[in-house]
C-alpha cells in the first residue's frame, strides 16, 4: 500500500518511507480497533448497528474535513461518501446472505 506508493514516488528518503507505512499501519490499526469495543461490549445485531453508525459519522468527519481543505462543498463531498458507503454495505449483506443460503 503506502509503502510502495511512497517508494516508487523516487522522492522520498528511506526513513520517510518507512515513517509513513509505520504511521499508516498505526492509525489503520487503531481505528480498527475501536469497533472491538461494540463487539465486546454489546450483543452482536447491536454491536453491528453501532459499528455502522461509528463509521458512517467517522466517514462523514473526514469526508467534511478533506472538502473543506480542497474547498469544495461539504454537503455533497459527504452525501457522495455515505451513499458509496451504504451501497458497499448493502451490496456486502446481500452477498453474505446469497452464500449464507447456498452454503447454510
Amino acid at each position: 500500500g503506502i509503502h510502495i506508493s511512497e517508494e516508487s514516488e523516487c522522492q522520498h528518503t528511506d526513513r520517510e518511507i518507512w515513517e509513513s507505512t509505520i504511521a499508516t499501519f498505526l492509525a489503520k490499526f487503531l481505528f480498527a480497533s475501536t469497533f472491538l469495543i461494540p463487539v465486546l461490549l454489546l450483543p452482536l445485531q447491536h454491536a453491528i448497528e453501532v459499528s455502522i453508525v461509528w463509521g458512517l459519522l467517522v466517514l462523514s468527519m473526514l469526508s467534511w474535513r478533506m472538502a473543506t481543505t480542497e474547498h469544495k462543498r461539504p454537503w455533497r463531498v459527504v452525501a457522495e461518501h455515505l451513499f458509496i458507503a451504504m451501497a458497499v454495505i448493502s451490496i456486502t449483506n446481500l452477498a453474505g446472505k446469497l452464500v449464507a443460503s447456498v452454503f447454510g
